[in-house]
């Protein structure tokens, strides 16, 4: 079953569906976002529409799908509960950066990511 969750997990994303993402998860699932905080899986549709909408923002056009491009995907499966790494990129956008996942038999339990950007400049 974990195979399953987290293929549909990371479809959800690249189409752009967050009810098909919120299928994936688990009960106690939480999404933790270094700018909006940690997310329970009851809030995570409201969440995943905000997201889309900053993504849509950056483009100036509505999102299309591919929502997500993932690449550099490592699967550490020799535990009951996988840990899945990636670099995620918001297609059109600059905006990108890296997930850490867990998922078991029961669903995708938790996701973690971190953003990527540029430095501001530091020219006096």
């Amino acid at each position: 079953p974990n195979k399953q969750f987290i293929d549909q997990y990371l479809e959800g994303w690249r189409v752009g569906d967050g009810a098909m993402i919120h299928r994936a998860t688990a009960e106690g699932f939480t999404y933790d976002d270094p700018n909006t905080g940690i997310i329970p899986r009851s809030g995570f549709i409201e969440f995943f529409d905000d997201f889309k909408q900053a993504a849509a923002d950056l483009k100036g056009v509505p999102v299309t799908e591919p929502f997500l491009d993932y690449r550099d995907m490592v699967m550490d499966k020799s535990a009951p509960v996988w840990t899945v790494w990636c670099w995620w990129h918001a297609v059109g956008t600059d905006f990108q950066g890296s997930a850490v996942i867990k998922v078991g038999e029961d669903g995708v339990q938790s996701e973690q990511i971190a953003y990527y950007t540029k430095l501001p400049d530091q020219t006096p």
